[in-house]
């Protein structure tokens, strides 16, 4: 799992609006950078730092709710929480498979092969569960949700 980002300029004499923005704007970065492995698909721990980000970064939003204007926050919140779900059924699969990879190393031959179609019927579902997310990215990226996140949450 990717070590969380460091925040930098959270001093006492900050606002407590200034240093959320400064928290939510850092975990946005962070959750953002495995964005791209997560839509490459080819190692799995991409989309699972960007869930385990997007889940850092939606405490951070909900603790500081009150910091900032309701309507537009909460348009912000409610895509973060979009992304953390969407992240979490590729992950679930991930997960899965590789549980079932390991286990299947100590079972005989005929078992090893009852898992390796299980393995293949789960790798087909993970799939169908990137679809989504790969379509969520691109919908992000048409609308500049990047750009306006940081935008409305600049410091």
């Amino acid at each position: 799992m990717a070590k969380p980002w460091s925040v930098e300029g959270i001093v006492p004499r900050k606002s407590l609006e200034e240093c959320a923005r400064r928290i939510i704007t850092t975990l946005f970065q962070e959750m953002m950078s495995f964005k791209e492995g997560s839509i490459d698909g080819l190692d799995i721990e991409f989309v699972h730092d960007m869930r385990v980000s997007s889940r850092r970064l939606r405490v951070a939003m909900d603790n500081f709710a009150e910091c900032f204007s309701k309507k537009k926050f909460r348009k912000y919140l409610k895509q973060t929480k979009n992304i953390t779900s969407t992240m979490g059924a590729v992950r679930d699969l991930d997960v899965l498979i590789s549980k079932f990879e390991k286990d299947a190393k100590s079972l005989t031959e005929d078992e090893q092969l009852g898992v390796k179609n299980l393995i293949i019927q789960l790798q087909q579902k993970r799939e169908e569960a990137r679809k989504p997310m790969l379509l969520m990215f691109s919908r992000l990226e048409k609308a500049g949700f990047d750009k306006k996140f940081l935008k409305f949450f600049k410091v």
